[in-house]
């Protein structure tokens, strides 16, 4: 996530720190990014095995710190 630019991949780390599962929507309103950089950024952290999604639904996902 270094190369990355912006405020929301270190706010998004922060917030996995605080909280085991996240929602875009709870990511969105605690560090106060757009709901597509939340997104976009999740997708990126999935991508890299940073993150799991643990729901397995289209709609409410939450995501986890992959161990």
């Amino acid at each position: 996530m270094a190369p990355l630019s912006g405020k929301t991949p270190p706010a998004l780390r922060a917030l996995f720190a605080e909280w085991p599962l996240v929602s875009a929507p709870m990511a969105e309103s605690q560090i106060g990014s757009s709901r597509a950089a939340v997104q976009r950024n999740l997708a990126l952290m999935e991508e890299k095995d940073l993150v799991r999604e643990v729901t397995g639904l289209g709609r409410f996902r939450m995501w986890r710190i992959a161990t």
